[in-house]
């Protein structure tokens, strides 16, 4: 399905369209809502899911150039507000989950609960990861005269495959979204939360722990032995605890 919000051509998926309680599951970077369609259907038909492509992903266009986690969340936000959505629940994976934890903190009124799925919600740099960027500054400019296929080839001895791999509009937005850090505004996301993670994730290093002691109404499950990906490669256990999330607060 498509709408349009504030003249970007927003696409989404609907499951379980005559339901009365809306969720929004929020994808995560280089992915689109089709990786979540499997899942979705495997949850409680008392829920209408909205499966959104986020800006620049799936059948969804750009936003500006200067687009951060603020013009994601705010786009999320517009996208609600067009289809009258109320009282929902809003979920997030991985990058998808940063802009749900930005969204509680800024319209928690808007929100019944959020899920947070691997959420790249803490953007502390590791050693290794500042040494790789500066590595990338500066073999950027020595590069820049080759063609772009050997380009992208050296590149990628330096820089993460997602930015590689990216156009020149989602690099620009990747680069913000890495500096973009919530750990000292855990506090403030005063919506129930359940935090969900794979037990064996070694994309975004484990802090599950760490959420549920900042965020004051957090809860804690781990999908055992999952990695990164729980929706592709666990896709029944995580649906059987999003199932049993949702049931604490099924409609009538």
């Amino acid at each position: 399905m498509q709408t349009v919000i504030n003249g970007v051509l927003t696409n989404y998926e609907l499951v379980n369209p005559k339901a009365r309680t809306p969720v929004i599951i929020l994808h995560g970077w280089g992915s689109n809502s089709s990786y979540w369609t499997p899942l979705a259907k495997l949850l409680s038909d008392k829920y209408r899911y909205y499966l959104l492509d986020l800006p620049g992903f799936g059948g969804t266009r750009e936003l500006a150039a200067s687009s951060d986690i603020p013009e994601y969340t705010q786009f999320v936000k517009n996208f609600a507000q067009k289809l009258k959505l109320e009282n929902l629940i809003l979920v997030g994976h991985s990058f998808g989950g940063q802009i749900t934890g930005d969204y509680s903190i800024k319209f928690g009124n808007d929100l019944k609960k959020i899920i947070l799925i691997d959420p790249a919600i803490i953007r502390v740099r590791s050693l290794k990861t500042m040494l790789k960027i500066g590595a990338t500054k500066i073999i950027k400019p020595l590069i820049s005269l080759f063609p772009t296929p050997i380009k992208n080839s050296i590149l990628s001895l330096y820089a993460p495959p997602e930015y590689v791999q990216a156009n020149k509009y989602l690099r620009s937005v990747l680069r913000k979204i890495l500096k973009y850090d919530l750990s000292h505004k855990l506090h403030l996301i005063k919506t129930p939360t359940e935090v969900i993670w794979g037990s064996d994730d070694h994309v975004i290093p484990y802090m599950g722990k760490f959420l549920v002691e900042n965020i004051p109404t957090a809860n804690l499950h781990v999908v055992y032995p999952a990695g990164h990906l729980p929706h592709l490669t666990h896709t029944n256990k995580l649906a059987a605890i999003l199932n049993q999330i949702l049931s604490e607060n099924e409609p009538a």
